[in-house]
């Protein structure tokens, strides 16, 4: 049955192709009103006092934002922009625009589940439905052949399950024309002062140069030439992780492009089966970071880790922290490493390892404030990527 109205709610989902949710609501609804909340809790200062979104990450999302704006005027329609608390104004907007449905993608970590929860309670007091779809991995948790509860203790465990039936679903198409409601007050893309973030957050250091243009199109546009380049050509670069090491994951970490869109493009290409079969196995890593934290949940942000091991003690130095922040260990290639990652947002595989295990082994101290800042200023920065790789190099979590 058609419905008259539904809020299409964006998240780490900024792209019009493979975007099952929007198709869905587009092809459901006469109406829809699509919407992206910026909320500020995701900019607040630690205790450490850098922000849990950097300057570099906030105006990569806020790029992203204004492009995903640009391709849905192109369809007709428009972006719908505001500031707060997500699970208050989405509920809201809903009784205002009276919906019959807020359509939205499900997120796996604890806070993201629990704006989600404390929204669809808020639905509820209205009479309104919210419908959750599963978006953002390779192979969908139904796809998979195991339960979530007997996920495989490693990824080599994982990958010998899963490689000879992998199925991964085509790319959904883009979308045709939005049809927007009559009243519609699209709002302002805010600046980054409008999210908290003062000017003297944004370092001299900065090099503008190496910083990724955010949004969908230049998503794309950074894939064309990776197939061109790298597939069709064949160039090499010497990595594990194409995906990271060539910052396809800077898109992909927010979803301006989907893991099922890289898949299915780089097959097509009828490229070089090991490139294919590598850049599968970065994708699959990617995956199983996401279920490991929808296994594990919480377990994942503590000293501990997921293997709940006590029996090392972490420091909490803030000296030594502080130290290897900026660039002033005895260690002068770790150094450059944490000045590249304030100048451009972006370090390779192997130089967050380096970086990471120097924290870790060197210094001893409390892996969970490494993860934290990582976090604020890795432009690629995603929730189970980041903290399962530091959990896996400080030995508490999964191989």
């Amino acid at each position: 049955m058609t419905q008259q109205r539904i809020i299409y709610w964006f998240r780490n989902d900024l792209r019009l192709q493979d975007n099952e949710a929007l198709r869905s609501a587009v092809e459901s609804a006469k109406e829809i009103v699509p919407v992206y909340v910026f909320d500020p809790r995701q900019f607040e200062k630690t205790r450490f006092g850098f922000r849990r979104t950097g300057a570099l990450r906030a105006q990569f999302l806020i790029d992203s934002v204004n492009d995903l704006r640009n391709n849905l005027q192109k369809k007709g329609g428009n972006l719908l922009i505001r500031i707060g608390d997500p699970e208050k104004i989405v509920s809201q907007l809903a009784e205002d625009y009276n919906a019959d449905y807020v359509y939205t993608s499900k997120e796996i970590a604890p806070q993201e589940t629990s704006v989600e929860s404390q929204l669809s309670k808020n639905l509820k007091l209205i009479n309104i439905d919210i419908k959750l779809f599963w978006m953002d991995t390779l192979v969908l948790a139904v796809d998979l052949p195991f339960s979530i509860s007997k996920l495989p203790a490693d990824y080599a465990g994982f990958v010998s399950q899963i490689k000879d039936n992998l199925k991964v679903i085509e790319p959904f198409t883009e979308i045709g024309r939005v049809t927007l409601p009559d009243e519609y007050d699209p709002g302002s893309i805010p600046s980054m002062s409008d999210l908290g973030i003062q000017d003297d957050e944004i370092l001299d250091s900065i090099d503008r140069s190496k910083i990724s243009p955010g949004g969908e199109t230049a998503a794309l546009k950074v894939f064309d030439d990776f197939i061109a380049d790298y597939i069709l050509k064949g160039k090499n670069l010497e990595t594990s992780d194409l995906i990271t090491d060539l910052r396809l994951s800077d898109w992909l970490s927010i979803g301006c492009i989907s893991a099922r869109y890289i898949y299915h493009h780089i097959k097509n290409a009828d490229a070089d089966p090991l490139k294919t079969e590598a850049i599968t196995n970065n994708l699959l890593i990617r995956d199983y970071f996401h279920w490991t934290l929808l296994r594990y949940g919480p377990r994942l942000f503590k000293p501990s880790g997921i293997k709940h091991d006590f029996s090392r003690q972490w420091s909490n130095d803030n000296d030594l922290y502080e130290k290897w922040i900026n660039g002033q260990t005895a260690d002068e290639q770790v150094n450059t490493i944490m000045k590249k990652l304030i100048a451009e947002g972006y370090l390779t595989l192997s130089e967050r390892e380096k970086a990471t295990d120097y924290l870790v082994s060197n210094c001893g101290v409390n892996w969970t404030w490494g993860a934290m800042y990582f976090e604020s200023h890795l432009m690629d920065y995603e929730v189970s990527v980041n903290w399962g790789r530091w959990n896996n190099i400080a030995g508490v979590g999964v191989e």
